[in-house]
């Protein structure tokens, strides 16, 4: 398999005491580069978002195209903890939106005495998934002393390059709740579309769409949705063609899924496999007018990956895959997501964990 050109890794973040991870990056109209991450505090065992009530989304930027970056923000607010991966979304005035998924949460004591008790998500189905140790696998609670509830979809807009936000909720009805990571796309018209997932349930894709630049959302609209596939965490771009395309992560095949839209988001076709095995996807549209896909692969070896496709994202050059960065320690890794500039060059941002087991932000700057 080839590697990507003049590759220069780089750490972004890193935290011993903490656990970063899922970062999406995103380029302002005044050129500022923005990254957003989650970031919780390291525990015993590995806890994503959906699993530890104490995740906030940090905010970092960079002034010289990713040279050097701030330190960690917490975004928009330390009341908003407990949350999922956010996206972000440039826009064509200036500003800037975040996305973002709160759940609610309760300590255990108060979750047990609760009427609504038996609705609550505990740590017995949190471990379902995880490799706990041997001493506590009887006992998760003791791991995990917490519930957790339903949540709310949060917009937030800032005009300032992201040093303050106001914010809206969301009325995802009637999918219980709306999870994105990759932000939206702005249409020609300056309309905004907002791809999201059914949270908690992560097995559809809908989409939301606002006309007056994120402050207000219209009624959500299904996207995607397949018996026998759990479909969440979508990358869309806006194709040369003016075409929408999605690309969408499914739990069940471990391949990337793929839908189109010729109608700016009206109508989208049937899901289909692209022929990717990795997840989740990011899409750049170079300025060949080729479409980077990456995607981390979570199987030795464990890496970055990229594949490209000439025909608008009709297919997919999974012969020709490059590694942007291979050899990492394990499948504690991925998210990549890309900005693309001039003469091939790309700059990637992901997370992963390094040789002393400490997960966090880190990037590559290469050509393909």
């Amino acid at each position: 398999m080839k590697t990507v050109r003049e590759a220069r890794h780089s750490v972004i973040h890193r935290d011993r005491h903490a656990y970063s991870a899922h970062p999406h990056i995103a380029r302002l109209a005044d050129g500022t580069w923005l990254a957003v991450f989650n970031k919780a505090p390291r525990r015993a065992i590995r806890l994503h978002p959906p699993q530890d009530p104490l995740f906030h989304n940090c905010l970092i930027r960079s002034t010289d195209e990713g040279g050097s970056w701030s330190a960690p923000e917490v975004v928009p607010d330390y009341d908003r903890h407990g949350v999922e991966c956010a996206g972000l979304t440039a826009l064509a005035d200036g500003a800037v939106l975040l996305n973002q998924w709160q759940f609610r949460w309760y300590p255990l004591a108060a979750a047990t005495a609760r009427a609504d008790a038996s609705e609550l998500v505990f740590a017995e189905r949190f471990a379902a998934r995880l490799p706990l140790p041997h001493e506590c696998g009887s006992e998760p609670r003791s791991l995990m002393p917490w519930a957790r509830g339903g949540g709310t979809t949060w917009v937030h807009r800032s005009a300032d390059s992201g040093r303050s936000w106001s914010g809206t909720s969301v009325d995802t009805n009637p999918f219980s709740g709306g999870y994105g990571m990759r932000g939206g796309v702005q249409l020609p018209s300056g309309a905004i579309l907002l791809p999201l997932s059914d949270i908690p349930n992560y097995r559809r894709i809908f989409l939301i769409r606002s006309e007056d630049g994120g402050r207000h959302w219209g009624a959500a609209g299904l996207v995607a949705a397949a018996e026998g596939r759990e479909f969440e965490e979508p990358a869309t771009i806006r194709t040369t063609e003016g075409r929408l395309l999605m690309l969408i992560r499914d739990n069940v095949s471990r391949q990337l899924h793929q839908v189109e839209s010729a109608d700016d988001g009206a109508s989208w076709s049937a899901p289909r496999a692209s022929g990717i095995s990795g997840y989740p996807a990011h899409l750049s549209l170079l300025e060949d007018g080729r479409i980077l896909c990456l995607y981390g692969h979570r199987a030795p070896d464990y890496s970055i990956r990229a594949v490209l496709s000439e025909d608008g994202g009709k297919t997919w050059g999974t012969d020709d895959m490059r590694v942007v960065r291979g050899g990492l320690a394990n499948e504690d890794l991925g998210y990549p997501s890309a900005i693309a500039g001039d003469a091939g060059q790309v700059f990637a941002i992901y997370y992963c964990q390094d040789e002393e087991g400490v997960t966090g932000i880190e990037a590559t700057r290469f050509r393909l």
